[in-house]
């Protein structure tokens, strides 16, 4: 505690004079004399005890009396920061916390208009020329400006509620770090206006403790929130005729259970699935909804549950595209071995509608075309034209597969030099002993649905030779099948967006085994179709700013490429950026509405986007102001101040934030209390 007036302290020596008095009685005593004195001797020791007892009563009474009017004179506060000094020029910057969950209800009425009412009451009450800075949730250009009382005014009353989630130290740090000639030798005092978050509040993260900090808390009524958290596919490819299962985690903050309530799957406007779940309060759960994909194109789906009040969060958006045929290529060479394999692989899709195979003899290779294929066939080649495998490494980044069937009598560099493009295990020699195919890694997906059931000693096919391969630990090499001595007969490596299917053995008569087994169809048909590039089914707003249009898409460069909300009919430019033959859109903060969101080209859609709201604003748990001073103080940041009693008029607050908490109403309060204390004693005890 600190006084305003301290000099008047002095006046505490005054306290010397009901004790003089006390001390010295100036009454003269009247002698009485009684012919019996036994009787008058217990009533005098009575009297004397009760009137010692009054009398240091009223001196108490007197001696606080006087303390609190000499406390009252020198205005006792305490500081509303530990560092007290204030620099004459002050910057304020106000928070204004425009979140989806500012959209909640108080005693006071909507949050976020509480929140502006309030911001315009700090406006209002510093002095003429103050310097104001405004934030919310947006970070819009426009407010990285100075603001006068006017223009502050002006932009408080623009504020809405806005999608984006940010942290509070994301504000605090750069205001903190915010400086130029306008605000040289200035205090910088920053005022949070928030509901305050637990999913945000991050104190720990504030960067800065010369910055004077103010948090006001706006409590809401009790809310209960269901709400849809995320939701992903099991499989991130997506063909014609495929199984979907769709996962949704559901989480409920509230404190009362749910029971059998529905989860409805939507796709292309028409309700594709449906299940019920129940969750228990202050729970989670996992749903998952089943359907197949019976039609090729972009697939627009939303998952949906009901809850009220708060809507933003019951839907989830997603988008993906289903294509109507896969194209292969095969490319051999002149050699009898290359033209036998290339003769299987053929006949396996020659009337296959779904995949169509294209054939290019090395020599007449064309380079340019090979991100056209989804899946690329590698037959007993001995040679490469320039440039194909700085080619072959580009398209398998951006999602196309490669097969290869290693020429067992080529050059072990040759083989070796395109295995360590895709850092895939090197070739180390030849198992010229003929070996069967004998594991089979039923546990991967790869598999799924192959076979019937698994036998235990399965007839094979045996290859008579094969490659042997270094161990490679540094790679993440799934070995399918395997030899019975353990070497590997066919792996699958990713390689960024794409992925490398490495056989130990060549496709030749001499491996004609394999290729008239029934391992051979399922494996390389389930290659074609697992060549598929994955895809992001979903977005969030404020978070994904630019969407890599698929390699295989027909795009018009030359043409403007637009983006289009189909349910408001608005339509933007996006700018777009073109590397390694990827065209990025990059559209920034132009998304601000969940939804889906169609990609067109020449008028006509190319690709879809599905955007969801960010699920940080649906977990309502919030700190109050004592939790918010603990972790004040356990930061160690002293400079900063939770304000009690947000409700109460801003002026009010302001002079404690500026004087610090005054007590000399209290103490005048408190000195009139001992006054009519020493009244009461010195008339009614007798």
């Amino acid at each position: 505690m600190k006084f305003l007036f301290p000099t008047f302290l002095f006046a505490l020596l005054a306290v010397a004079i009901p004790i003089l008095i006390h001390l010295f009685s100036f009454k003269r005593y009247k002698t009485v004399y009684f012919s019996n004195v036994n009787f008058l001797k217990d009533i005098k020791k009575e009297s004397k005890k009760k009137s010692r007892l009054k009398q240091l009563l009223i001196l108490l009474a007197r001696i606080l009396t006087i303390v609190f009017l000499v406390f009252a004179f020198a205005q006792p506060y305490i500081p509303a920061n530990r560092d007290a000094k204030k620099q004459a020029s002050q910057l304020v910057a106000v928070y204004i916390d425009n979140s989806f969950s500012m959209n909640a209800l108080s005693e006071q009425g909507q949050l976020l208009e509480v929140a502006r009412n309030k911001a315009l009451e700090i406006c209002l009450a510093y002095p003429a020329g103050t310097k104001f800075r405004l934030y919310t949730n947006d970070l819009k250009p426009k407010h990285q400006h100075i603001y006068n009382k006017e223009q502050f005014i002006q932009e408080v009353s623009e504020v809405q509620v806005s999608p984006t989630v940010v942290p509070l130290s994301l504000i605090y740090n750069r205001f903190s770090n915010f400086n130029s000639d306008e605000t040289k030798n200035t205090d910088k005092n920053l005022y949070f206006i928030s509901d305050f978050q637990r999913s945000v509040t991050d104190i720990d993260n504030f960067s800065d403790e010369t910055v004077f900090s103010y948090y006001l808390p706006l409590v809401p009524n009790e809310v209960a929130n269901l709400y849809i958290d995320s939701c992903w596919v099991e499989v991130p490819a997506h063909r014609l005729g495929q199984e979907e299962t769709i996962f949704v985690r559901i989480k409920n903050s509230s404190n009362q259970n749910y029971q059998n309530l529905p989860l409805k799957l939507y796709l292309n406007d028409s309700i594709k699935s449906i299940t019920n779940f129940s969750v228990d309060a202050q729970n989670e759960m996992i749903a998952n909804l089943k359907y197949n994909n019976n039609s090729d194109g972009m697939q627009l789906g939303k998952v949906e549950i009901t809850d009220y009040p708060f809507t933003h969060d019951n839907n989830w958006y997603i988008s993906y595209f289903v294509e109507k045929n896969l194209n292969a290529l095969a490319i051999f060479t002149n050699n009898t071995d290359s033209k036998e394999g290339l003769e299987y692989i053929s006949a396996l899709f020659a009337n296959d509608d779904y995949v169509q195979l294209d054939e290019m003899n090395v020599q007449s290779l064309q380079v340019n075309r090979l991100n056209e294929y989804n899946t690329i066939f590698l037959i007993d080649l001995e040679n490469f034209p320039s440039g194909f495998l700085n080619e072959l490494e580009k398209v398998v980044g951006n999602g196309t597969s490669i097969v290869l069937f290693p020429g067992i009598n080529n050059n072990p560099e040759f083989n070796n030099n395109l295995l360590s493009v895709f850092n895939a295990s090197r070739t180390n020699g030849i198992d010229s002993t003929t070996q069967k195919i004998s594991g089979i890694d039923f546990e991967n997906k790869f598999f799924q649905d192959v076979f019937r059931k698994r036998e235990e000693n399965p007839i094979l096919p045996a290859i008579p030779r094969h490659l042997r391969f270094e161990n490679n630990i540094r790679n993440d090499e799934n070995k399918l099948l395997t030899f019975q001595n353990g070497d590997k007969a066919l792996s699958q490596l990713n390689y960024n967006d794409g992925k490398v299917w490495i056989f130990s053995f060549p496709l030749d008569k001499r491996n004609e085994t394999f290729a008239r087994d029934i391992l051979f169809v399922p494996t390389l048909y389930n290659i074609v179709l697992n060549s598929l590039p994955k895809q992001d089914i979903s977005f969030i707003v404020s978070e994904n700013s630019f969407f890599d249009l698929p390699v295989n898409l027909n795009v018009d460069l030359n043409s403007s490429l637009e983006i289009e909300n189909p349910k408001t009919g608005e339509l933007f430019i996006p700018s777009k950026s073109i590397s390694n033959r990827k065209t990025r859109l990059v559209f920034g903060d132009q998304i601000n509405n969940d939804g889906h969101f169609l990609i067109k080209n020449n008028g006509n859609s190319i690709a879809s986007m599905a955007f969801n709201y960010n699920r940080l604003e649906s977990d309502l748990r919030y700190f109050g102001g004592n939790e918010l001073t603990d972790k004040l103080e356990l930061a160690q940041f002293k400079n900063a101040t939770v304000v009690e009693n947000v409700e109460r008029s801003f002026a009010e607050i302001f002079d404690d934030i500026q004087n610090g908490k005054q007590y000399w109403k209290w103490c005048i309060l408190l000195a009139l209390f001992f006054i009519l204390c020493e009244v009461a004693l010195s008339r009614f005890w007798k």
